[in-house]
């Protein structure tokens, strides 16, 4: 079981998030956008490395009733699984929120406090 492997030589996908931070708050709604090759097909997505029988567009939007995390893939046509992003919904008022993205060692980190 598990995400199966991306074709050989192939560049992995690029999932983005709107809005693009975490932790979010529950109930909110995220758009995840999937980014390949651009070649014609149905885009794979992955919950927690589980494959997800809603696949085909290039766009989902998640939320989450409950606490938690979960991380999400994507697959474009032509292209290899997109590295996973980490969702975490938070059950608070107020939350200190992170850049959904890989960030670099020497990279500014910029912060944001939502209510």
């Amino acid at each position: 079981a598990g995400v199966p492997c991306h074709p050989a030589g192939a560049q992995p996908s690029r999932l983005t998030l709107d809005p693009p931070w975490t932790p979010v708050f529950l109930h909110q709604k995220v758009t995840l956008t999937c980014r390949g090759s651009g070649a014609p097909g149905r885009t794979e997505w992955y919950i927690d490395k589980q494959p997800q029988q809603r696949g085909g567009s290039d766009r989902i939007q998640v939320s989450q009733n409950y606490p938690g995390s979960r991380s999400y893939q994507c697959r474009s046509p032509g292209a290899g699984l997109s590295p996973a992003i980490t969702l975490s919904f938070l059950d608070d008022w107020l939350v200190l929120q992170v850049p959904a993205w890989a960030l670099l060692e020497g990279d500014v980190l910029p912060l944001r406090c939502r209510a």
